[in-house]
């Protein structure tokens, strides 16, 4: 697949168009053109939700190993921030054994991303003390992009705090100079910045991406003795990321897209008003946290968090031989409105109208267009974001035009049946082919719709054998009052929805232009296979081609002198 220099992206050319995608995204983020999804990347909280519901592989995440690689082969030198996550991805692994397989990837030290947890909680404490409120955490990047994309009104209840990597990367170019470079390990995909963004790390690796790094180097843990010498640099973090909150502020906890985004319309955070006692809401956009994140790890997220607390509960930690560096905490987080913001509600009316949509029982909410509402779907319409034809109803409306249109052009005798052998549609040529009672009742009932088949049509037997096998095509010649006629079946929806196409055989020359159908098709047909054994059949592939033909203007000569 083609690298991208998005975090999450789309190879259009090769979407197959099915808008899982756009049904898995939660914030409208997926733009279709043409039938083919791509990401609105100013807008993309990069839950990864899109990755996961794509069933063609068509959605992947930058690999930025090449980018690590080539920061190793710089002359500064390059530290790792490793996520406390990596206990859970790497089970029975100590630190020694991890320590030392980085750093025969070439990392000069790895140090606990805990540190900078530290110092965020810290930060948080005295945030929420100088001025009590109730504020959202900015642990989770999803969950930052969300507030300021989609609930910008919100985003200044964004604590004014770094990431606990950022502040881990300031302590580190304090400790190693700031020509340092820091790679961040950990589970979350959306703690990669987009080539746009501003970023303290200078780059971030999934655990996903280290184990493929890992296998191309031949770094194995089965090989790795992981002796003492090897150890987090300055030290082992001595906290407990799993904790009990302290009692500074009432916490609050919420993970799940889905979950995050239905705490936030119902609560109160909407008011103007504030309260005076301090409350943290920790917010996450992967249901556990990021234990709950993608990856190829199979564990459980219960049985990563269960791992995560027995470590570092059971872990003995030496005497912290460091101090923490001053660092500044701070960071800002505007309101990034997205374009759907921006739509007039008359701008909304007008796409409703186009897809169809009139009145309130017009507006069915069926999410099959991948958006919540009709007006949901209306306000992406208006944005360029969809096409009308990603609406069912209108879809299906439109369909049924267009065939009912194309039925009355048919010269042959067309008609739709559902599996309860009743009607759907049918036109008049196929009225007229089944008797002058069939005609009568087709302009009273315009189309025999919900017409049971086995009142008008005697191929009952040849449907039921189409709707039990589930065959593509069946044919059959029948004679009905005086014509003999061509029957044939073709399956539409298996065992669901079977079209029916009748010949009359009788009319004069019909019976020698089906004949030359049939041998060409049987040619064509034949001759696909020859091209595959082109080397195994040899002359007789010639011999073959040259019957059929002979067979074709025989027939055709016939014709002519009829």
């Amino acid at each position: 697949m083609e690298q991208s220099n998005y975090t999450i992206d789309i190879t259009p050319h090769q979407c197959a168009g099915c808008y899982r995608c756009v049904r898995a995204c939660s914030t409208g983020a997926i733009t279709v053109h043409n039938h083919r999804a791509s990401i609105a990347q100013e807008e993309c909280t990069r839950c990864g939700s899109c990755l996961q519901a794509c069933p063609h592989g068509m959605i992947a995440v930058r690999d930025d190993t090449a980018v690590v690689r080539k920061l190793l082969k710089g002359a500064d030198p390059v530290f790792v921030s490793l996520d406390p996550l990596w206990v859970g991805e790497y089970p029975a692994i100590t630190p020694q054994r991890m320590v030392e397989a980085l750093t025969l990837l070439g990392f000069a030290g790895v140090g606990e991303t805990l540190l900078g947890q530290i110092q965020y909680d810290e930060a948080v404490r005295e945030q929420l003390q100088r001025n009590p409120r109730t504020a959202i955490s900015t642990r989770c990047p999803v969950v930052v992009r969300l507030l300021q994309h989609h609930y910008p009104e919100l985003a200044e209840r964004l604590l004014p705090v770094a990431h606990p990597a950022t502040l881990h990367a300031r302590m580190i170019r304090r400790w190693n100079g700031q020509t340092a470079k820091v790679v961040y390990i950990t589970p979350c995909v959306a703690a990669k910045p987009n080539p746009d963004e501003i970023s303290e790390l200078d780059a971030v690796l999934t655990f996903d991406e280290l184990r493929r790094w890992m296998r191309e180097e031949g770094v194995e843990f089965d090989l790795i003795p992981g002796n003492a010498g090897y150890r987090f640099t300055p030290g082992e973090a001595d906290y407990n990321p799993h904790r009990t909150p302290d009692d500074t502020a009432t916490h609050i906890r919420c993970s799940g897209l889905s979950a995050v985004r239905e705490l936030l319309k119902k609560s109160t955070l909407h008011a103007t008003g504030d309260t005076r006692e301090p409350v943290l809401l920790e917010l996450w956009g992967c249901t556990g946290g990021c234990a709950g994140a993608h990856s190829e790890q199979p564990a459980s997220t219960l049985e990563k968090i269960l791992a995560c607390r027995r470590f570092y509960h059971e872990r003995t930690l030496e005497n912290p031989i460091y101090k923490f560096p001053f660092i500044a905490t701070v960071a800002s987080y505007a309101a990034e409105p997205a374009a759907r913001f921006q739509v007039a509600a008359s701008q909304i009316e007008t796409a409703l109208a186009s897809i169809g949509k009139y009145t309130e029982r017009d507006m069915h909410n069926c999410n099959g267009c991948g958006y919540e509402t009709c007006r949901d779907f209306a306000r992406a319409l208006c944005i360029g974001r969809a096409e009308p034809e990603m609406c069912l109803s209108y879809t299906r409306a439109l369909a049924q035009k267009k065939f009912s249109a194309l039925l009355k052009r048919m010269p042959s005798g067309v008609m739709l049946v559902d599996g309860e052998r009743k009607i759907v549609e049918a036109n008049r040529h196929m009225a007229h082919l089944l008797g002058p009672q069939v005609e009568q009742l087709f302009d009273k009932r315009p189309g025999l719709r919900r017409v049971p088949l086995q009142e008008v049509a005697p191929f009952g037997e040849l449907l039921d054998e189409a709707f039990r096998t589930g065959r593509e095509i069946a044919e059959q010649d029948i004679r009905l009052k005086g014509k003999l006629l061509h029957i044939s079946t073709f399956t539409i929806e298996p065992h669901t929805l079977i079209g029916i196409l009748v010949s009359n055989l009788t009319i004069s020359g019909v019976q020698s232009d089906e004949m030359i159908q049939r041998t060409r098709r049987v040619m064509r047909e034949n001759l696909e296979t020859v091209q595959r054994i082109a080397c195994l059949l040899g002359e007789n592939a010639s011999r073959t081609e040259a019957i059929l033909n002979s067979i074709v203007t025989a027939a055709a000569d016939d014709h002519e002198a009829r």
